[in-house]
């Protein structure tokens, strides 16, 4: 299997133990991250028109841990570099529960992307809403620092856009960060606000792992480091939970 994700630092955070959980499992997938820091889904669909060599292309070889990591790729570069069997897409977090900063420019990129590779499937990762607590512009501007406010706006994005992009489907992220965040961990899963710490990125790992080998986490053996062994339990249960 080949997996490319198009998306901005925000994807790196969920990528962070996918490599290990796939190795962990016997898993072997090419699995790629095309990004650009900040990157919205406007930006991606403005860069793939005017041919943007700007984006660090970090590949996984099947079995391997350890990344293959050239820059200066335009999009379009690394869509038609493999027959993908998936591609996912993420929103610049800010704008995650606007959806009118989606259109038209998903549907967009999702109908080249299609054009080009007409197997694939193009999934829509739901990003995570922000801390509560945190003093951020964009969170206090569009939600009123409300965290429950973003979440919902963000799902009833992913909803609609689901069907009006003609995707294949969601990467229910920020449901399954709402449902840790519930937990007895509680809303301790960002560095700033905004980026993921090691409990964040696990679970976001935990959440794409499944999503794109249709795999329950509670059943793989990879464990987080430095951590103990229920908190590792307790967040591949709210991976798998989401979907």
């Amino acid at each position: 299997m080949k997996v490319l994700s198009i998306g901005n630092e925000l994807t790196c955070d969920i990528h962070s133990f996918v490599p290990r959980l796939l190795s962990t499992a016997g898993e072997k997938l090419l699995l790629a991250n095309l990004y650009c820091d900040g990157a919205s889904v406007e930006d991606h669909y403005r860069n793939y028109i005017d041919e943007n060599e700007i984006y660090f292309y970090s590949s996984f070889l099947p079995g391997e841990t350890e990344p293959i990591s050239p820059d200066g790729i335009a999009l379009h570069e690394a869509v038609e570099d493999e027959e993908w069997d998936i591609v996912t897409i993420q929103q610049n977090t800010a704008l995650s529960g606007d959806i009118e900063s989606y259109r038209p420019y998903l549907a967009e990129t999702a109908a080249y992307i299609k054009l080009m590779i007409p197997d694939t499937k193009i999934l829509l990762i739901e990003p995570w809403a922000y801390e509560s607590g945190r003093s951020i512009k964009d969170f206090e501007d569009n939600y009123n620092s409300d965290q429950d406010k973003m979440y919902d706006k963000i799902y009833e994005c992913c909803l609609n856009l689901k069907d009006e992009a003609q995707l294949d489907g969601i990467i229910p992220i920020g449901r399954a960060w709402q449902t840790l965040r519930n937990t007895q961990i509680g809303d301790k899963l960002t560095d700033d606000g905004i980026h993921a710490n090691e409990l964040g990125k696990f679970l976001s790992s935990c959440c794409f792992y499944k999503a794109i080998t249709g795999k329950n986490t509670a059943e793989n053996d990879f464990q987080l480091p430095d951590y103990d062994k229920r908190i590792s339990d307790l967040i591949k249960l709210c991976a798998d939970s989401a979907f």
